[in-house]
This record gives structure tokens, C-alpha cells and sequence, in this order.
């Protein structure tokens, strides 16, 4: 006689039974119902993965090559942009230190040896570095010598790049350099924006270092004077102002900007690695936000590392949460793809410095500090710049280097819409990093072909 499964090994069933057991029919109604759940998984997992894929991305699914025109380019780095005087400035900005804070020739046989102990300090020996350093007189005629110097490159390169409108500064308007150091973003924006120049604003420059603020006063008065035609008065009021965020100021301010100040405070940040990002983003973003008025725009700026693309994509996320909308480089106003978190690729402009002056690419290679590129991630956000709706056209970001693919293509990841892409450059055209291209309205469905090392979707363009 077969025994009920039910059953102790005595034959009798457990008291319990006869509360739980089920009805035939029920039993088979459930095990139905398993073996079609498990059924569904396996399907889902092993025959239907695109669909899988599609919900998480929406442009993911069944995968065919997609070909887009190129109807416009536009440089992010371009020369031909940077006024004829400024590249003048920049390639004698030795002699304009030099003219404001002589040195002898002993003193200037050390900067290369100084200039590399000091890009000791602020790379790999960070944890030891004074938090004024820039106070020592050694290190500040190092930093102004070279580090400045590549700054003002890397910064009046980009800045020649922005349409007038990126900046909306009119006659009265109050500005907020923060971390100004030797006003380096200042001096930068003057250089590259001959237009600004004959804008009265009032630029409160803020930075712990005294000494610094100083120097940087001192230069930009003295590049001022070489590239206006009167120099009874200058348009620009720098106030300056010795202290850290928080620090008051009289005015609520329309242009804040920040660059390469971020990465250094979150070196003092005393938090966990999983925490320090979103907090210190949060906190920094309504740092900011406390000096603005209801059209300010703010512009971040930061070394193009992986650390450095993540703060900003964490600053740009607390800005729109604000209220504020990215208007560069981002193509698009939703979650940013290219975060830099757990191994993802970050979103930082190259671009290379065989073009800067040569006293500079010389004074690089006796510190032992050769730059054959120049690499940053910045943002620029605004309460008042709104992104046009209804647009006939979709915007790319190109966000790499070529990567080289078979058959002899090159291809660019780009930051878009539809997230991040791989643009497959069929045509051979001349693409470089930072480059903003508008193609043709790209498909809503999930039909993109995928890159097999990302899972971008791939796009190909074509004339």
C-alpha cells in the first residue's frame, strides 16, 4: 500500500493536516500556476532579454543599425575663437609675472624643481598638504607660474567657446568668483570675452589666501591695461574678499562661478567615501544657492577625473532639484549617464596642447611635468536659461576620444537624450572631444544596435 506523502512514517497523518491540505484541484490550480511562473522567468531570462533590457532602457529592444544626418557642428576647443590679444597675453604671461613679482636668476633656476614639489602636494601627497598653502610665497610663485598659467589656458580655451548668451551679464551685475585663488577664472573670462570687457560688474572674489587675492588683483589689473584702449578706469570692481563659503557679502549676486575648489574641499570633508558625495554635493550646491538672486546662473569647473565628474554630476543633480536647468554642456535636462560611479565612464573634454606657448610646454618638461593634454568636467546652470522646446533636431555631446572599431571606423561616446551613445563616425569626419552636433530626430523605440563593451546604444553618421 502507498503511503500519503502526508503521512508520518507511522501511517497517520499530522494533526495539522486537515486545516492545510487542499483540494485536488486547487493543488493542480497551484502547481499550474508554478510551473508557469517558472516557465516565465526562464523565458524572460534566456528568450526574451531585449525585452528585459527595454525596461530599464527605453532605447533598447530589438537592434538594427540606425543612420542619422549631421546637420550642424560646433566646436567645444577651437583657437580661431580665443581673441588675438588674449593668445598675446598668454604667451608672455611669464613676463607679466615677472613684471609684478621679479625674481632673480637664482630664484628662477629653482621653479622647475619647486613647481614639482608642489604638484607632489596636490597630487599624490594631498593628505599632507597645508590647507593655506598658497600663503607660502614659494608655493604661490610656483602655482602662478605654472599651475595658473595651464589654468588660463585650459579656461580661455573653453570659455571662447560659449555664445554671449551663456553668460547674460548686463551692466550692474553683481559676479562671485568662489575659491578665486589669483582670479583665475576672472582673468580668464576677461581674456576670452572681449564683449564683457566693457560690462560694469562687480566681481567679489573669495578665497582663504590673502596673498593669493593680492597677486591675482595685481595681474589682472596689469592684463587689463594691455588690452584696453583707455585706461583711466576699468569696467570690472574686484572686491576681495579673505574667508571661506558662508562668508557674507553685501549683494545678492547673478554669476557665481567655482573652479578647481570643489575636489580640494572634499579632501577636508570628514565623511565615509559611500556618504561624502550626495552630502557634501548637497551641501555645497545650497552654499552657493545662499549668495544667488532669482536669475543667477552658476558655473562649476573641475579637474576631468573620475572623482571630480562625479561631484559634479552630484552638484548638477542638486541644481535641478533647485529648480535650476544645466545648460552646458549637457544636451538634455535628465539623469546624467555618465556619473563616474562604480567603474562608469565620466563625462570630462580633452583636448590637446601641442598649440600652447612654448615657454610654457618648456617650462613643463624641465619640472618633469610634460602636458600633452589638457582634460576638465564643468557645468554650467541657470534659473533664468531655458532650453527651447520642440526642437526639429537632436542634440549629441561628444564626451571621448576616438575609439577605434573594425573595419577601419572610428566611433565617439556622446552624451544625448536617449542617455549615452556610441556615434559611429562612417563618414570620416573631423570629430573631437566636446563637440556639440545636431542630427536628425533619433527613433523613440528600442531599436538601437549595442555597443558590446558599454551597452550604449549605437548610432551611425552619415552626411
Amino acid at each position: 500500500m502507498k503511503r500519503n506523502k502526508a503521512q508520518t512514517p507511522g501511517g497517520s497523518e499530522k494533526w495539522y493536516d486537515k486545516f492545510s491540505k487542499k483540494k485536488p484541484s486547487d493543488r493542480c490550480k497551484t502547481l499550474k500556476e508554478e510551473k508557469s511562473g517558472k516557465i516565465y522567468k526562464k523565458t524572460l531570462k534566456n528568450k526574451n532579454t531585449e525585452n528585459a533590457e527595454s525596461v530599464k532602457n527605453p532605447i533598447s529592444g530589438s537592434q538594427r543599425k540606425i543612420r542619422v544626418s549631421v546637420s550642424a557642428r560646433t566646436k567645444m576647443f577651437s583657437d580661431e575663437n580665443i581673441p588675438e590679444d588674449a593668445k598675446k597675453i598668454l604667451t608672455e604671461f611669464l613676463s607679466v609675472i615677472q613684471n609684478i613679482r621679479p625674481l632673480n636668476s637664482r630664484q628662477l633656476a629653482k621653479i622647475p624643481m619647486q613647481i614639482r614639489e608642489l604638484s607632489h602636494e596636490l597630487t599624490d601627497e594631498r593628505p599632507d598638504r597645508r590647507k593655506s598653502y598658497m600663503n607660502e610665497t614659494v608655493k604661490l610663485s610656483s602655482y602662478v607660474r605654472y599651475f595658473m598659467w595651464w589654468n588660463l589656458i585650459r579656461l580661455t580655451k573653453l570659455f571662447s567657446g560659449f555664445s554671449p548668451e551663456n553668460f547674460c551679464l548686463e551692466d550692474g551685475d553683481v559676479c562671485l568668483d568662489a575659491g578665486s585663488g589669483p582670479l583665475t577664472v576672472v582673468i580668464a573670462l576677461w581674456l576670452s570675452k572681449p564683449e564683457l570687457r566693457k560690462k560694469k560688474l562687480t566681481w567679489y572674489c573669495l578665497d582663504i589666501s590673502q596673498a593669493a587675492l593680492t597677486l591675482g588683483e595685481e595681474i589682472f589689473l596689469s592684463i587689463a591695461a594691455k588690452t584696453l584702449p583707455e585706461t583711466d578706469s576699468f569696467p570690472w570692481k574686484i572686491i576681495r574678499l579673505k574667508g571661506e563659503m558662508g562668508l557674507p557679502v553685501k549683494q545678492r549676486v547673478s554669476f557665481i562661478t567655482c573652479a578647481n575648489m570643489l575636489n580640494e574641499l572634499l579632501q577636508y570633508t570628514a565623511l565615509s567615501a559611500r556618504s561624502k558625495f550626495d552630502f557634501f554635493a548637497k551641501k555645497f550646491c545650497e552654499d552657493l544657492l545662499s549668495y544667488a538672486d532669482e536669475k543667477a546662473s552658476i558655473l562649476l569647473i573641475e579637474p576631468g577625473v573620475p572623482q571630480s565628474a562625479r561631484l559634479i554630476s552630484s552638484m548638477r543633480k542638486n541644481f535641478i532639484d533647485k529648480g535650476y536647468e544645466p545648460v552646458l554642456p549637457c544636451p538634455h535636462t535628465g539623469e546624467c549617464p555618465m556619473t563616474g560611479k562604480g567603474g562608469q565612464k565620466w563625462c570630462n573634454f580633452a583636448f590637446t596642447t601641442e598649440d600652447s606657448p612654448l615657454p610654457l610646454l618648456k617650462l613643463s618638461a624641465d619640472a618633469g611635468l610634460p602636458k600633452d593634454r589638457a582634460v576638465l568636467s564643468f557645468v554650467l546652470v541657470s534659473n533664468r536659461l531655458k532650453k527651447q522646446e520642440g526642437s526639429e533636431t537632436d542634440i549629441l555631446r561628444i564626451v571621448s576620444d576616438p575609439i577605434r572599431l573594425p573595419s577601419a571606423k572610428k566611433g565617439y561616446y556622446a552624451c544625448s537624450e536617449r542617455g549615452m551613445l556610441l556615434a559611429i563616425n562612417e563618414e570620416g569626419r573631423d570629430i573631437n572631444s566636446g563637440d556639440k552636433i545636431s542630427v536628425e530626430k533619433l527613433p523613440q523605440n528600442g531599436v538601437y544596435s549595442r555597443d558590446k563593451k558599454t551597452g550604449a546604444a549605437e548610432i551611425f553618421l552619415k552626411k
